[in-house]
């Protein structure tokens, strides 16, 4: 089963986006802090990512610079979900080594899409 790494900092949103992903038959380890996430990453192994953009104490793009710093998520695929739509933000998070970029408001169906199919390879 692989195991997905969510973080994003408005609990809502969050509870969606893991009953997307578990509904998907994905293991999900969710947090709303990104500094935790960034702790939890450094020991566990997590397939993919889904970073939200814009939270407190570090925002996506960082948050995604640093787990790729990690030799086990080196290559795992990050979606950053934000809803910042500008080319600015959109440069940053690819320059930070987001896989993909997709902005909200978003289809949960979409979003659960896109991750399995870059699990998929």
């Amino acid at each position: 089963m692989d195991r997905v790494l969510v973080v994003e900092d408005d609990d809502d949103i969050r509870d969606l986006i893991v009953l997307a992903l578990t509904g998907r038959g994905l293991r999900v380890h969710d947090f709303a802090d990104p500094v935790a996430a960034l702790d939890f990453a450094s020991t566990a192994t997590c397939d993919a990512a889904v970073l939200d953009w814009s939270m407190p104490r570090m925002h996506g793009g960082e948050l995604c610079a640093r787990l790729r710093e990690l030799p086990h998520l080196r290559d795992a695929p990050v979606v950053i979900v934000t809803a910042h739509a500008d080319a600015e933000t959109r440069d940053r998070a690819t320059a930070a080594g987001a896989t993909r970029f997709v902005t909200k408001p978003f289809s949960l169906k979409q979003l659960a899409e896109v991750v399995v199919d870059l699990l998929a390879g």
